[in-house]
């Protein structure tokens, strides 16, 4: 069954990358990354999903979950905002300028120069390099808030 969004009300089927491309501006809606790079120099606005090697470099934002599969890799040097899933044999690199903001569920390899926040579980490799560090949340009433 075909992946699809609803934007503004719409039925709209996901975008399936398999070559390599450049987003500048703002996209709505989901994106799958497979076997080829994605830069990101914009905003997206939706689900990304990374697999069979694929690579995608986020130098602009990125507005939704993020999942990584299948060898491939996601580099951070602006903002990611939403849930990760790291797969065992895929990595997030979260450059010095990066930001990371969601839960992480890592069975893969984390490497955090710039700044992680969220709830964190999974088995996956993590390494905290340079000047990276993972934000403390505020706890108020048992309820965890990050404030960027």
């Amino acid at each position: 069954m075909a992946s699809y969004d609803i934007i503004d009300g719409v039925r709209v089927p996901g975008l399936t990358l398999t070559k390599n491309q450049v987003l500048h501006g703002t996209h709505r809606g989901s994106i799958t990354v497979s076997g080829c790079s994605l830069v990101i120099r914009g905003t997206l606005q939706g689900s990304l999903s990374v697999e069979n090697g694929g690579e995608v470099l986020i130098e602009g934002t990125q507005q939704g979950s993020t999942n990584v599969s299948g060898s491939s890799t996601v580099e951070i040097s602006g903002k990611c905002q939403g849930s990760t899933n790291i797969g065992a044999d895929s990595q997030v690199i979260i450059q010095p300028t990066g930001r990371l903001q969601g839960s992480m569920n890592n069975y893969g390899k984390l490497i955090i120069r710039g700044v992680f926040g969220g709830a964190y579980n999974g088995s996956g490799h993590t390494a905290v390099e340079g000047a990276g560090y993972i934000k403390e949340p505020r706890v108020e009433n048992g309820v965890h808030y990050y404030e960027w």
